[in-house]
């Protein structure tokens, strides 16, 4: 096949999905690449002309109706392709019910058969095994945090299908150098893994970069869902501190989900019910108005691949406070372009937070310039596409 005249399938099971995924559609779409999408429909979305839609349906009369047509398909394409597909599916599901489910699934992609499949979540290789099997495409792997760094290790099934199948996946996109390296005790050939970060959105680069003047009142943000893996509960630990330390501060969490049992208590623990305000999730325009006024954002976590926040944030002039968890401290680097410590270590946090204190207007506006030209340079949305371009080139000429 030619450079351009090939077909990607940007497969993640939902459409639209998360805003990754839907900037590297739009993004190849641009290119004039042919782009397939597979899966839920959630909702009516606007692609250009080259991004096609095959969704499942999801109701029961229609998807049966949706499995009969894909399997005859199939059956006049290449009949002893759909009998490996039924035996096998029908070996791994115990109800009618997720054997349809699943052929509704699988069935559209290998009739489909794209130049080059890129599944956006490893887990895919465990739950449809029959894609590595039977599809006859170059097969791409992202590899994003938790379905890397943690997943793999709490389900030992994922972790034996990840050995299994990475060693024959064709190309890999990681999210960081970390990721990368994480991937590779699981089979990952080094050689067929490209970095490749995310971007920010251009219309947050532009603008002056000059972080807040601090108040009377130093403002601290946290953004993410509810989960462990975030650690606002050391977050917290770090507010119990500064409060014992007479630091007047308010601190926002901005986290989709219900409040765990163990951040409240902590709250009512350490008296913080003033100085700790909880917004459960925000609309993206007005948590970036929220992100520009605040003095310091914050990232406790335990565990990231490269938080976006973290991205945004230092596009748009805020100091930046984060762990070395995963690809983090490829981000960061401590006293140029904002700053971090190690994980779990609340008090190094609070010093990071005196420093910051102690930090003249100029020392800031050079650490949020030197933290704006870093996105500038590696986490543009240009660039990625660029990127990814020439990983699908690459991969489509092998």
């Amino acid at each position: 096949m030619s450079r351009m005249n090939y077909t990607v399938a940007i497969y993640s099971g939902n459409i639209p999905s998360t805003t990754f995924i839907e900037n590297l559609i739009e993004g190849m779409s641009e290119k004039g690449l042919r782009i397939l999408l597979f899966g839920k429909k959630l909702k009516d979305v606007s692609y250009k002309e080259n991004v096609e839609i095959i969704a499942t349906p999801q109701s029961e009369l229609p998807l049966i109706l949706f499995v009969i047509k894909e399997a005859g398909k199939l059956y006049f394409k290449n009949r002893n392709k759909l009998s490996k597909l039924l035996t096998s599916v029908k070996a791994r599901n115990k109800s009618f019910r997720y054997f349809v489910k699943d052929l509704g699934a699988i069935l559209p992609i290998l009739n489909a058969a794209p130049d080059i499949f890129h599944i956006q979540w490893a887990k895919t290789l465990q739950v449809y095994p029959e894609l590595m099997q039977l599809l006859d495409s170059k097969i791409a792997v992202s590899l994003r945090g938790a379905h890397i760094n943690y997943s793999p290790l709490n389900d030992p099934e994922l972790a034996e299908a990840y050995r299994s199948h990475f060693p024959k996946v064709d190309a890999f996109h990681a999210v960081s150098n970390a990721i990368s390296s994480e991937a590779q005790k699981y089979g990952a050939v080094s050689n067929k893994i490209y970095v490749i970060h995310s971007s920010v959105r251009e219309s947050l680069l532009t603008g002056d970069v000059h972080p807040k003047i601090k108040g009377t009142k130093l403002e601290i943000l946290s953004v993410g869902r509810f989960h462990w893996k975030k650690g606002y509960h050391y977050g917290l630990d770090t507010m119990k501190m500064l409060k014992e330390s007479k630091i007047d501060f308010h601190y926002t969490i901005v986290a989709q989900g219900d409040v765990p049992e163990e951040i409240t208590f902590l709250m009512n623990e350490y008296d913080l019910s003033n100085e700790v305000t909880i917004i459960p999730g925000l609309q993206y325009g007005t948590l970036i108005d929220k992100l520009k006024s605040s003095h310091v954002l914050l990232l406790p976590s335990v565990e990231e691949g490269i938080a976006n926040v973290v991205l945004e944030a230092m596009a748009v002039g805020v100091p930046v406070i984060t762990t070395d968890c995963g690809g983090m401290n490829e981000v960061v680097t401590d006293e140029i372009n904002g700053f971090i410590v190690k994980v779990r270590n609340p008090e190094a946090v609070a010093q990071k937070i005196s420093a910051l204190l102690g930090k003249t207007e100029n020392e800031l506006s050079l650490m949020t310039s030197h933290a704006r030209e870093k996105i500038i340079n590696e986490f543009s949305r240009q660039g990625q596409i660029e990127q990814f371009h020439s990983f699908y080139n690459k991969l489509a000429t092998e």
